[in-house]
C-alpha cells in the first residue's frame, strides 16, 4: 500500500500563515498593547495576553486578525447598585473611544463582543474581560446581544490544545489546520466555525491516538459518520460527549462554560457536514488502498478538496 504521509507534511506548508504574515502581526499585536496601555487607560488594564486560532498556534494562512484579551479593573468604570460589573456597551464603547483615539487613520467598528481594529494587513479584535475567579482562568466578556457577561476561558482552550498535541507527538495541532482547511472549502451550506471543528478535534483525540496524520484524518471523519449513527471503519465505543444527529446537537466548550457551540446549527448543515465527512473519508481509504503513491495523493487532495 502506498502512503501519502509525506505529501501531507508537504502540503501542509502551503496553509501554514508566510513568516512574513506572522512577523507583521507580532509588531501589530504588541504595538496596540503597549500604545492602548497609556493615559486614562494605564490603570484601566490589568494584563493582556493573546487568544484565538492565533494564539493557539491553529491557524492558517491568511493569517488576517488576531484576538487580544485586555483584563480590566471594573472598579475604573461606573456601576449601578445592582452589580459590580459596568453594562458590556459601557465598556465596549471606551475601549472603542480608546482604539480610535490611537488610531485615526484606521477602521474601527464596535462588534458583539469586542472592538475591530482594521489594518491594511490584519484585523486585531480587542476584547475587554474581568476575571472570574482568583488565578485568571475564567474570564467574563460583554455580549451586546444578550446585554450580559458570558464567561469564557481563553487560556484553558490553549492548554487543552497544547496538551494533546504533546500527547499525540506534535500531530495534533498539525492536523488542526488540516481540518479547518477541508472545512473552509466545504460548501456554504455545509461548513461549521472553525473553532467548533478545532474543539470537536480535541474532544476526539485528548481518548484517541493520530498514529500519522494521514490516519488521524480518517478517524476524524469517521468519527462525525459514527456521530450521525452512519456506517464507520472503527469501532467505535464512545462519543466523548458529543452528538451531530438530527435530533440532537451537543459539542460543549472545553472549559467547562456549559456553552454548547453547534446549540444553533440547524439539522440541516449538521447533516451536509456528516456528509462531506463521510465524502472525506471514503477518499482518505481509498488513498490508504492505493498502490501507486501519485493515486494516493490524488485521493488526498480529493479528501480535502484542493
Amino acid at each position: 500500500m502506498a502512503s501519502c504521509e509525506s505529501a501531507i507534511w508537504d502540503y501542509l506548508k502551503n496553509i501554514e500563515p508566510s513568516p512574513t504574515q506572522k512577523q507583521g502581526a507580532v509588531r501589530s499585536h504588541n504595538y496596540l498593547r503597549d500604545i492602548l496601555c497609556t493615559g486614562q487607560f494605564a490603570n484601566r488594564i490589568k494584563t493582556s495576553y493573546l487568544s484565538g486560532s492565533y494564539a493557539r498556534e491553529t491557524a492558517i494562512a491568511p493569517l488576517d486578525d488576531v484576538d487580544i484579551i485586555f483584563v480590566v479593573n471594573p472598579k475604573e468604570w461606573k456601576t449601578n447598585l445592582f452589580s459590580l460589573r459596568p453594562t458590556p456597551e459601557t465598556i465596549l464603547r471606551s475601549f472603542a473611544n480608546a482604539v480610535r483615539y490611537r488610531y485615526p487613520n484606521s477602521s474601527v467598528r464596535t462588534q458583539r463582543r469586542s472592538i475591530c481594529l482594521q489594518l491594511n494587513h490584519l484585523d486585531i479584535d480587542v476584547v475587554p474581560a474581568i476575571e472570574a475567579d482568583s488565578n485568571g482562568q475564567m474570564i467574563w466578556v460583554p455580549d451586546t446581544g444578550t446585554g450580559n457577561w458570558i464567561k469564557s476561558s481563553p487560556k484553558l482552550h490553549s492548554d487543552a490544545a497544547t496538551k494533546v498535541n504533546q500527547a499525540r507527538s506534535g500531530n495534533f495541532k498539525p492536523l488542526v489546520k488540516l481540518l479547518k482547511y477541508w472545512n473552509s472549502n466545504l460548501p456554504s451550506t455545509a461548513t461549521f466555525k472553525s473553532f467548533i471543528v478545532e474543539t470537536m478535534a480535541v474532544r476526539l483525540f485528548q481518548s484517541v491516538d493520530i498514529p500519522s496524520l494521514e490516519e488521524g484524518l480518517l478517524r476524524f471523519f469517521d468519527f462525525m459518520a459514527h456521530l450521525d449513527g452512519k456506517a464507520q471503519v472503527h469501532s467505535w465505543t464512545g462519543k466523548y460527549g458529543m452528538s451531530l444527529n438530527w435530533w440532537a446537537a451537543e459539542v460543549y466548550d472545553l472549559a467547562g462554560t456549559g456553552s454548547n457551540l453547534v446549540a444553533n446549527l440547524d439539522a440541516d448543515r449538521r447533516h451536509k457536514f456528516i456528509e462531506q465527512a463521510v465524502r472525506s473519508r471514503n477518499k482518505m481509504l481509498e488513498a490508504q488502498r492505493a498502490v501507486r503513491i501519485d493515486t494516493a495523493i490524488n485521493r488526498f487532495s480529493e479528501a480535502l478538496r484542493l
